[in-house]
Parts: structure tokens; C-alpha cells; sequence
């Protein structure tokens, strides 16, 4: 049975290209990144924090990182079909997911020297998130009907985040590289900021009144909405670790 919390993801090619095509390469030729030893969650969050905010508007193509600043998706889609008090189908294209490259990670948890047993997990927060692209909206939102198409912008105010993943783990050339299999992504915002254009086929009445309304129930909002958009970030992160991981072996990430 489908979940009812539906997302679907389109990255543009250079962010998820397929592994027979990627070339295996060694961290060390990545010389200004700092490799941390197995475990040594302080180390990794330093590193991690310097890589981001350093290489989030260019990539780095030495350690496999891409451009994040933004991050462009050709398209992404969520919708949820629960019935209730929403059922909406939203759909994004040429969209720009914006202020990853301020991201503060405060803790790590596990990356030992066994991945097959050891726990992966980051905690951490951003001054914002925006999502700005070209959307379609089908559906209803709390009692009220919403139809649509043309600009949006959804901003999530300094919200808290956590990732967690658990691996599989592949065997090449003597060496374990890892597969990201699970990964979880949980969004706690302070607030959110919805602005819809083109509501009701552009009158004007109606979308104000539609864009007042998503931000006076911002809450409410964000409740439904949070599990079908914690699933697409999720796969923003799967796509970025899955990059990475599968260019290096995991012994080579770290320092002996």
C-alpha cells in the first residue's frame, strides 16, 4: 500500500549521476578538508560546518561535494492523500532550495570504525529554508479549497533539523563503501512564510485572502505538510550523501 505521504524528486543530472559513471577517488587529493578520525564527532562537526559554508555555493568536485547554494531540483512533488483536514497535491518545478549553505550542525552521533554497527546521525539548525519555484496546487487545505499555478515561496524560519541514516554496505576492490539505505530527516521551524501567486485563477481577492489565512494557520499548516516535506529533504540528503559515498571508501574518508 502507497504511503499516503507521496514525494517525488527530480535533481538535474550532475547531482545524481549514476555509479558506474562516478570515478573512485582518494580524500586525501581533497588537501584543505580535514580528515577526522572514526568516531571523533567534535572533529566532524567542524569539518562538516567548514565544507558547507566554504564550498556550499561552488561544490567541490575534489571531495564530491555539489553545489547546495541553491540546491536545484527540476522538479518536486508532494502530496498527501490522508484524507482529513488536507488533501493536496503540490506540485514544484525549476525549483531553488535555498539557505542550506548556513547550516549549523551542533552534534554527531556514532561514524565509528564499523559502519555496519555504527550509528549515523547529525543535529543541528539554519537561519532559514527557502523552497522558490514554480508550483500547481490541487486540493484542500484545513476546511478551505485551494487551486493554483505560478510562483511560490514557502520559508521555514531558523528551524531545528536532525538526519539520520543507516547504511548498506558494498565491497569493491578490497575496500567498504557505503549505500545509503534509511535515511530520516525531522524539521522543527519557528515558523513558516507561505506566498502563493496566481491563486484562483489570478484573483487577486481570493489569493490574498488564501496567502493570509496559510500564514495565520501557519501551525496548522506546517503539521500537515511536515511529514510529506521531512521526506523530501530526506531525499535532497540521500542524494548528496549517495554522491559522496559512493566516490570514496569509507576507511578513506576518515584519517587512519
Amino acid at each position: 500500500m502507497p504511503s499516503p505521504h507521496s514525494v517525488g524528486l527530480i535533481c538535474s543530472q550532475h547531482l545524481c549521476p549514476p555509479f558506474k559513471d562516478l570515478t573512485i577517488l582518494d580524500l586525501s587529493s581533497a588537501a584543505d578538508i580535514t580528515r577526522c578520525r572514526h568516531g571523533d564527532t567534535e572533529c566532524i562537526v567542524r569539518t562538516s560546518i567548514n565544507v558547507v559554508r566554504k564550498y556550499g555555493s561552488s561544490g567541490y568536485a575534489a571531495a564530491a561535494f555539489p553545489v547546495i547554494e541553491p540546491f536545484r531540483l527540476k522538479r518536486l512533488d508532494i502530496s498527501d492523500g490522508r484524507g482529513g483536514s488536507l488533501s493536496l497535491k503540490l506540485n514544484f518545478r525549476d525549483v531553488d532550495v535555498l539557505g542550506l549553505s548556513g547550516v549549523n550542525f551542533q552534534r554527531a552521533v556514532g561514524f565509528g570504525k564499523d559502519p555496519g554497527s555504527s550509528k549515523f546521525e547529525l543535529y543541528g539548525d539554519l537561519p532559514k529554508m527557502i523552497i522558490r519555484g514554480k508550483y500547481t496546487a490541487d486540493g484542500r487545505i484545513l476546511i478551505l479549497p485551494i487551486r493554483g499555478e505560478g510562483d511560490a515561496d514557502i520559508t521555514l524560519d531558523r528551524p531545528k533539523f536532525s538526519v539520520k541514516f543507516k547504511p548498506n554496505l558494498v565491497n569493491k576492490n578490497g575496500k567498504t563503501y557505503l549505500m545509503v539505505d534509511k535515511l530520516k530527516v525531522s524539521l522543527e521551524p519557528r515558523k513558516i512564510f507561505v506566498k502563493l501567486t496566481n491563486l484562483f485563477n489570478g484573483d487577486q481577492t481570493l489569493s490574498s485572502h488564501m496567502n493570509q489565512f496559510l500564514n495565520e494557520n501557519w501551525f496548522e499548516i506546517w503539521s500537515e505538510l511536515q511529514p510529506s516535506v521531512q521526506v523530501a529533504i530526506a531525499e535532497i540528503m540521500k542524494n548528496i550523501l549517495t554522491n559522496m559515498f559512493k566516490r570514496f571508501a569509507y576507511d578513506d574518508i576518515f584519517e587512519v
